[in-house]
């Protein structure tokens, strides 16, 4: 009788400890999977022209380091634009998947900011007409220029004049791919979208006319080439 009332109590204690062994497993869990990094996160498009090398979110690249490696990149390429698209494919593949991941959300940010009409706009008097993909490869290649040039032009569109090329001088498009397609070779896997901005066009419509009057140096420069 005491054996058995013993073997009851111990078999007890070893169901109670499996129980709050299985509570704080289940607790360990909730926690690991409260802020999943294969979740898209969706960020208003207004609060990205804020986005400086201060931000610490664990999706995107510091902004410091995203220019760095950009500019290395272009560093002795003599401003071949597909010299620069090769060095960044070796630079990134000998970063962790999970640096290209935020190499990759950072770009997509950048391409996020410079998603304006003014900018458009510029780019439609540039190249003589510009589709929404051509502005796609635009501000792929207005990355490409590294940080000074990029938010340079953000300011002031016309700023560009100085050493911009249209999409018939050099293609623009390119740069966008380069972190999807090192990932890919690194892992065998799809980059994940972990970060999706809104991609809301900002600023006022534009036509061919209104375009030419608000850019007139870039009219200069490339309405007889066009």
């Amino acid at each position: 009788m005491y054996v058995q009332v013993k073997c009851s109590i111990l078999e007890y204690r070893m169901k109670t400890k499996l129980i709050l062994l299985t509570l704080s497993i289940s607790a360990l869990s909730l926690g690991a999977t409260a802020q999943p990094k294969s979740k898209a996160v969706a960020v208003p498009t207004k609060n990205l022209y804020a986005i400086r090398s201060s931000d610490t979110s664990d999706l995107l690249m510091n902004e410091h380091r995203f220019w760095g490696l950009i500019m290395e990149a272009r560093a002795g390429t003599k401003n071949n634009y597909k010299a620069q698209i090769m060095n960044l494919k070796r630079l990134l593949f000998n970063l962790e998947p999970q640096e290209i991941e935020q190499f990759d959300n950072r770009f997509m940010a950048m391409m996020d900011v410079a998603y304006d009409n003014r900018l458009w706009a510029a780019a439609s008097v540039i190249n003589g007409g510009c589709s929404e993909d051509c502005f796609d490869f635009f501000r792929q290649y207005l990355i490409s220029q590294g940080k000074e040039r990029f938010y340079a032009t953000l300011k002031d569109p016309e700023s560009c004049s100085t050493w911009i090329k249209s999409e018939t001088e050099e293609d623009w498009e390119g740069l966008l791919y380069v972190a999807a397609q090192m990932y890919r070779m690194k892992t065998g896997k799809e980059i994940p979208a972990s970060y999706q901005p809104v991609f809301a066009l900002k600023g006022e419509p534009f036509n061919d006319d209104s375009a030419l009057k608000q850019y007139p140096k870039l009219a200069k420069k490339f309405i007889t080439k066009n």
